[in-house]
């Protein structure tokens, strides 16, 4: 579903000089499948995602999706990042139902799906709070049900749990196993957690640092539907989050001279 060919970017720096920031990516990713990019901090996964989503041109490359080149931002690719960019000056109802409306549908209409989408991600009861009445993991929850509204193909989620407690982003990791099961949606996801990489995806893909290129692409050999607990006990489970820590811990050459 998603092609990644050759994928380079390079930045302008302000005070002059070029930053390269991703190097010769290349990856494919089928349809319906939960793949994350993990990797040190400025690696440049955040990039390759944006990229993937139309936000950002590669300086050489392509991506296409569904084998048509993306050129810039579409309703087939839903961003969820970890600034909830919510209205704040909209209910919980006018949040989810606002691209509805945007595309057309009548209000009537719009304020249907996005009630049953809140009750979907567990914030029924919830229609008239206001952003700022709500925790970080139910704004999470809002921002996931607005961007599931127009019904995306993919995905593409850029730590989106990242700033939430622990026991917030674990509870909110099983709710997304638990729509993901459902509706088999492709996701794209990076994240800094080796654990969260594991316990989410069926493939992880781990980045060297910058420039960023790809070092490994693990597959993650799990069975479905996944309970946390079973696979705490799970030594296959142990020795991947062992193996990708050790991967993404490994210095770069010039650093073990």
């Amino acid at each position: 579903m998603i092609a990644i060919s050759g994928v380079t970017k390079t930045f302008q720096r302000r005070g002059g000089g070029t930053h390269l920031a991703i190097d010769a990516i290349d990856l494919d990713i089928a349809e319906g499948e939960f793949v994350s990019i993990l990797g040190p901090s400025g690696c440049g996964k955040s990039t390759l995602l944006y990229i993937v989503g139309g936000f950002v041109a590669p300086s050489g490359g392509s991506v296409s999706v569904s084998g048509r080149a993306v050129t810039g931002p579409g309703p087939d690719r839903g961003p969820v990042f970890q600034e909830f960019a919510l209205f704040p000056w909209k209910t919980v109802l006018g949040n989810v139902a606002y691209g509805l409306r945007e595309a057309g549908l009548s209000r009537r209409d719009a304020d249907a799906k996005a009630t049953a989408l809140i009750a979907t991600v567990g914030l029924k009861g919830y229609e008239t709070f206001y952003p700022k009445e709500l925790s970080g993991g139910m704004k999470q929850r809002v921002a996931i049900a607005r961007t599931l509204a127009y019904g995306p193909a993919i995905l593409l989620m850029d730590e989106p749990f990242g700033a939430l407690d622990a026991h917030t982003r674990l509870r909110l990791q099983n709710e997304l196993l638990q729509l993901w099961e459902r509706d088999r949606k492709t996701v794209l996801f990076v994240t800094h957690a080796v654990e969260e990489a594991v316990f989410l995806s069926d493939r992880v893909v781990v980045m060297t640092r910058q420039p960023g290129r790809i070092k490994a692409v693990v597959d993650i050999d799990l069975p479905r539907p996944r309970r946390r607990d079973e696979l705490l006990l799970n030594p296959r489970y142990q020795r991947l989050v062992i193996d990708l820590e050790r991967m993404i811990e490994d210095p770069p050459e010039e650093m073990r001279a």
